[in-house]
């Protein structure tokens, strides 16, 4: 018998969830978006960002906080050179090119990181995640609300910088036109790697925040990833709001999905559910037409 107290517990679990797809989901939006390019090294950026916080939490002592920062800006230079050595070069090469590098990449960090982290499963302890927080006869643990407090304060600054500054107007002009963009006096190449930088830099901030709520693993990207990509397929390319509320519907469905049948089987509802909507909805729940010769 399915009780509204399981159903709301398995809701606070999916949205917590769905945050951790929003950041990732926003970030992949944003490349795409400038570059044309789906960044499929984004779980896999996820994943770096995850040791690089355990690794200066529990390696080096640091701050969570602190580490927090940190490993969002060692991602976001990351993204940098990422851009500048592999897809800048690869600027006027069709785009299916640019479709085999994302997976090459994605293949050579997951691989780095089995070779430099090991294949051992690693705890990433912080006092938050020993907490459990009840009110009523509701359960999260304080590590979990902290990634739903952090997603909301990203995401509200994300939003104030894109529409509120001046930069946040070059990437969104950049986004829509960058053909026109580039007629005005924008320098694109500069956006594109902007763009670049804070996708990747999302993506830290995910692993450090999701990293003492799992287990680490090298593969830990992978299924994120999917859930992610599909999330900006599902919601509207090219829209972030979109992107947005794709990730936190099928954060839910896979907390339902995990609940009342099986965790093994989650990821088939979120995946049948996306197919269903796009038969119907072609561009997505947010997503613009485009014209197809």
């Amino acid at each position: 018998m399915v009780t509204a107290v399981e159903f709301c517990q398995y809701i606070l679990n999916g949205i917590s969830q769905g945050c951790i797809y929003i950041l990732l989901a926003s970030g992949l939006t944003l490349v795409f978006g400038i570059l044309n390019v789906p960044n499929f090294a984004q779980g896999h950026l996820y994943m770096i960002g995850a040791y690089f916080g355990f690794y200066m939490v529990m390696s080096f002592g640091m701050n969570y906080w602190m580490a927090l920062i940190l490993a969002t800006m060692a991602l976001a230079l990351l993204g940098l050179l990422l851009y500048k050595f592999i897809f800048y070069p690869m600027r006027d090469v069709p785009e299916v090119n640019l479709f085999v590098a994302a997976m090459a990449l994605l293949m050579i960090i997951e691989g780095a990181a089995l070779f430099f982290f090991g294949t051992e499963t690693k705890w990433f302890v912080v006092p938050y995640s020993r907490h459990v927080v009840t009110f009523g006869p509701f359960a999260l643990p304080l590590q979990r609300i902290i990634v739903i407090l952090g997603t909301l304060v990203v995401m509200i600054a994300l939003q104030i910088f894109i529409k509120k500054t001046m930069i946040g107007a070059t990437l969104e002009a950049t986004a829509q036109q960058r053909e026109g963009a580039m007629l005005c006096g924008i320098k694109v190449t500069s956006v594109s790697a902007l763009a670049f930088m804070i996708g990747t830099g999302l993506a830290g901030i995910a692993g450090v925040l999701i990293g003492p709520a799992v287990l680490l693993e090298p593969t830990m990207g992978m299924g994120p990833l999917l859930v992610a990509f599909s999330a900006v397929v599902f919601g509207g390319m090219g829209s972030i709001a979109g992107a947005v509320l794709g990730a936190f519907i099928l954060g839910l469905v896979e907390s339902l999905a995990s609940g009342y049948i099986s965790a093994t089987y989650s990821l088939t509802f979120v995946f049948g559910i996306m197919i269903l909507t796009l038969l119907f909805r072609p561009k997505g729940l947010l997503g613009r037409e485009v014209w197809r010769p």
